[in-house]
């Protein structure tokens, strides 16, 4: 083997092995173009490239879901054309990245829990004392998904069949 394929074959493992650590801290900075749903968002850069954003630590209602169109509604008036800056916490079960999002001063992720427009996704954040404790004061102020008796929450409404 020649010794430019084994830099490939190198580089090739350095990515394998490092590559889950770089994402970790990527961090994007653009206008809120897009809204998804209500925990993901798309972002126009200043280089043009539209890159999708997950919010990191929070599980906002799926479409179809009570408080869904709500959600996405506080996303869309908080980052629409908005500079926005998101840095990347950990990557997700399916390998993206999931990001925490700021805009001046404030955290769209905190922000949703404190109007109950989330939940605090204990699986993706355990150790998010702030989420739980926002997401705690929601539930006891009964502010948005938490006035309904039972709020049903998305890991457990994706699992169902809604047709």
């Amino acid at each position: 083997m020649s010794a430019w394929a084994w830099r490939g074959v190198l580089a090739g493992l350095a990515l394998l092995l490092w590559g889950p650590l770089l994402a970790r801290g990527q961090s994007y900075v653009g206008k809120g173009h897009r809204v998804l749903d209500g925990d993901t968002i798309y972002l126009l850069r200043e280089t043009g490239q539209i890159v999708r954003v997950e919010l990191y630590g929070i599980d906002a209602p799926e479409r179809g879901q009570p408080f869904a169109d709500a959600a996405a509604r506080a996303v869309r008036r908080v980052v629409f054309r908005t500079d926005v800056r998101a840095r990347a916490e950990t990557d997700g079960p399916d390998g993206r990245s999931l990001f925490v999002v700021r805009m001046d001063d404030r955290v769209l992720n905190e922000h949703l829990l404190r109007r109950g427009l989330a939940w605090w996704d204990r699986r993706q954040a355990p150790h998010a004392d702030r989420y739980r404790r926002l997401e705690q004061r929601a539930r006891a102020n009964e502010r948005g998904l938490w006035a309904q008796p039972d709020p049903v929450p998305p890991w457990t409404w994706r699992g169902r069949d809604h047709r």
